[in-house]
């Protein structure tokens, strides 16, 4: 008796606990057995223990699931198959629910009786939790699409005014250079640099929120061509510094062509970019697959293969704590008297990868060259982007 006493305890406690409830249902004789913890789930007052009837619990589900739940037992009773079904309902004091009901279909050999007989658990608190996630992600993406869009908006207007800028410009050099006087010219030839660094800006910001915006379908694509098309795009860069470039077999991925030429040309223009001047420039290419301890220190979904590629240069290098802002829009390590450029490749890169469904982060110290680590899925889903 003592067992059989804590065994109930145990279970009430647990019911409790994780709002759930048993039942077992004749649908021969109506019959109802509720649990404790399904009288609290439902919000009876503590002196109603008698289970209600069984049209009372379907009146009380709300007309828009009604119909599913009657289809989902009459399928799992004439068919004799487990069921489980989601649906919103009014407590006894009138609540809204949102419960989860499921069980197995029970024959009796011997007499016509069949019984449902299973568990209903109370889902509202997770419920109410996805939906303000989700509402939460909704605008979130909303957001994001209205800052792309002005982004590519205001770019793009930009440009027409600062052509008109360049042109003046331009034609006073041409036709008043003699008038202006060594100060003129110092200006003019200040506000026409400042022009083209606009206009290289204005441009790389217009190809971000273009890689923001995928319009592609994804198709497999095998990264031994991207990157020997990009190396070829480099050739002359290549050959005048006698560069050394290794690259091992790459994988082929369900991906965007058009953004994967743009993320090893970015990556591989940044190689070359930073090159250190006592050294010819050295170049690598590697790719591995992830193991599983991998794959559970970057909390990815397990069974699913994942491809590291590794792009590393004996460059300048960087400082560790610099590695993750180098990923940020318009960020400069160096001025632009040294190094040309936005700072924006980086930037764009990181994006094209999240567009996959991947990571990427770098490792680097000063004067020891810098590696780019790429993680992507093999297989992407249709929702990624």
């Amino acid at each position: 008796m003592s067992q059989l006493y804590d065994s109930t305890a145990y279970l009430r406690e647990a019911e409790s606990l994780l709002r759930f409830g048993t039942f077992d249902w004749s649908t021969t004789t109506e019959e109802f057995y509720w649990s404790e913890g399904l009288f609290r789930v439902l919000s009876f007052p503590s002196e109603v223990r008698t289970p209600p009837t069984a049209h009372w619990f379907y009146e009380q589900i709300l007309e828009v699931d009604r119909e599913k739940v009657v289809t989902s037992i009459q399928e799992a009773i004439e068919h004799q198959l487990p069921f489980q079904v989601q649906y919103r309902i009014l407590d006894y004091t009138g609540h809204e629910l949102v419960l989860m009901s499921r069980g197995n279909v029970l024959v009796s050999p011997e007499t016509p009786d069949v019984r449902l007989v299973g568990i209903t658990a109370d889902l509202t608190a997770h419920y109410l939790f996805e939906q303000e996630l989700k509402s939460k992600m909704d605008a979130l993406d909303r957001s994001n699409f209205e800052l792309e869009q002005f982004a590519y908006i205001a770019s793009h207007d930009l440009q027409e005014p600062l052509r008109k800028i360049t042109s003046f410009g331009e034609r006073l050099t041409s036709r008043y250079q003699e008038n202006l006087g060594e100060e003129g010219k110092h200006y003019l030839s200040r506000m026409l640099g400042a022009t083209q660094r606009m206009k290289l800006l204005i441009e790389s910001l217009l190809g971000y929120s273009r890689i923001s915006r995928p319009e592609e379908p994804f198709t497999p694509v095998n990264l031994n061509e991207v990157v020997k098309n990009v190396l070829s795009d480099f050739e002359l860069r290549l050959t005048e510094t006698e560069a050394e470039v290794e690259v091992g077999p790459l994988p082929t991925l369900s991906s965007l062509p058009t953004q994967m030429h743009q993320l090893f040309q970015n990556l591989l223009s940044n190689a070359l970019k930073f090159t250190s001047p006592d050294r010819k420039p050295r170049l690598r290419i590697l790719s591995s697959l992830l193991n599983r301890q991998e794959i559970a220190e970057h909390r990815f979904v397990p069974g699913t293969i994942y491809h590291k590629i590794t792009v590393s240069d004996n460059g300048i290098g960087f400082e560790p704590g610099q590695s993750e802002q180098i990923f940020t829009l318009f960020k400069r390590l160096h001025g632009r008297s040294e190094y040309e450029g936005a700072g924006m490749g980086l930037a764009i890169c990181k994006r094209i990868v999240e567009n996959h469904g991947g990571i990427i982060y770098a490792q680097s110290e000063p004067g020891q060259g810098a590696s780019f680590v790429l993680i992507f899925p093999q297989q992407q889903k249709a929702s990624v982007k």
